[in-house]
């Protein structure tokens, strides 16, 4: 059994811990979130999740149009076989029907362009490839849209092929859910703002950055929060404030079993619900509680540590306010390079390397934890999660890999 002592007490013990799943599932139930809804110009509306349906406000095309580049002609003057074209005359027997374009209504079939010829005198010829058929290459009235049906439903990311969509069907604004608002607090005696040069025993709160990141990736708002030192009074003053104006409350650092680690302590003396620590390496010691009703959420300080947290908890949590399912990641087959190994009773959050050898076979080279972290972070593209009950992985072994991004 893994245990920690402190002050006496038995402190981040195993047989209390829970898995990632079941820690987010208790938050996820606990969590009474109720978005608020928002009317935003389309301009603005990409990523963000409809609130509402909306509706075309008219028809098109409004008559009929040609498909692709061509001739409109009557299909009655095919009916019998190929007509003799030699007489024809633009705007009589046939017209110019671009691609989307209006046609006159004595017309009803559409000719490829590319089975169309003249000659220098202007003499068309037409040769087919086989019968026409009534109406071919013709996008009747309403074939795009038409007046008054949905055209976009709640629950619905909005990508940008839905923007076309709804600019299409004559909407300037939509209604969206309102983003989450997530409050981060940077906490550390040793910590300095972006932009300050470090003195001894300083470190630069570099997670900020990552943090607004990765929030806007995700249609969240974040409330920056200026560094709180490690006293107990400060931090909870900091809580309380940022629980008054967010909608989710991540406090970075203090999570462990340091000297000055008193956050967890709050969280469990403040919290209807409060779990601190959780089966995965790394990031074992970060609690999660549900305070005043709002997920508070206190991840370890080390940047990759920080990374787990909000891969497995903020992000569900960010999804779950959309009414949406935990995001997951596209997996591809790869062949582990070397040996990887884990405690049995944890999951561990394995960082690799995926490349593609000569043998064009996908391989991944596992990142180790005492890697450099400036080398580890710039060689990191993939993820494994090696699951509880796992030990070891042989070199050789076939994984799938989470793939975060391409070389390119």
């Amino acid at each position: 059994m893994i245990e920690f002592k402190r002050k006496g007490k038995d402190y981040l013990n195993m047989e209390r811990f829970l898995t990632r799943a079941e820690a987010l599932s208790r938050l996820r139930e606990l969590w009474r979130c109720e978005p608020g809804r928002e009317r935003i110009a389309l301009a603005q509306a990409n990523g963000r999740v409809c609130a509402e349906s909306a509706a075309s406000r008219w028809t098109l095309p409004l008559a009929h149009v040609a498909g692709p580049d061509g001739i409109a002609v009557r299909f009655a003057d095919f009916e019998h076989g190929m007509p003799d074209t030699g007489e024809w005359k633009e705007g009589v027997d046939y017209v110019a029907a671009d691609c989307g374009d209006d046609f006159g209504d004595a017309f009803d079939t559409v000719i490829n362009i590319e089975r169309v010829s003249f000659s220098p005198e202007g003499v068309i010829s037409i040769a087919l490839e086989g019968p026409l058929q009534r109406g071919q290459m013709v996008r009747e009235r309403g074939a795009m849209l038409r007046e008054g049906e949905y055209v976009i439903q709640p629950g619905t990311t909005i990508r940008p092929y839905h923007l076309g969509l709804l600019a299409g069907a004559g909407l300037e604004d939509i209604t969206v859910l309102a983003r989450p608002k997530v409050a981060f607090i940077p906490t550390g005696n040793e910590l300095v703002p972006r932009g300050d040069t470090p003195a001894r025993g300083q470190n630069v709160d570099s997670n900020s950055l990552m943090t607004a990141a990765f929030l806007a990736e995700w249609q969240a708002a974040m409330i920056a929060v200026p560094i709180v030192r490690d006293q107990k009074a400060a931090l909870e003053k900091a809580l309380d404030a940022a629980l008054e104006v967010s909608d989710i409350v991540i406090i970075n650092g203090g999570s462990s079993m340091g000297s000055e680690d008193f956050v967890s302590g709050l969280l469990s003396r403040r919290g209807s619900f409060c779990q601190h620590g959780v089966r995965c390496i790394p990031g074992m010691p970060m609690a999660v509680a549900i305070i005043d009703g709002k997920p508070v959420i206190n991840m370890p300080g080390p940047p990759f540590a920080a990374f787990c947290a909000f891969d497995w908890c903020v992000h569900p949590l960010i999804a779950h306010w959309y009414g949406q399912p935990a995001p997951r990641r596209k997996t591809i087959s790869a062949v582990l390079e070397k040996e990887i190994t884990k405690p049995e009773r944890m999951e561990f959050y394995a960082r690799l390397h995926l490349f593609e050898n000569e043998d064009g076979v996908l391989h991944a080279d596992p990142i180790r934890m005492d890697d450099r972290y400036a080398e580890a972070t710039c060689r990191f593209n993939g993820l494994h999660i090696m699951p509880i009950g796992c030990a070891t992985y042989e070199a050789g072994h076939i994984i799938e890999a989470e793939i975060l991004h391409s070389e390119s």
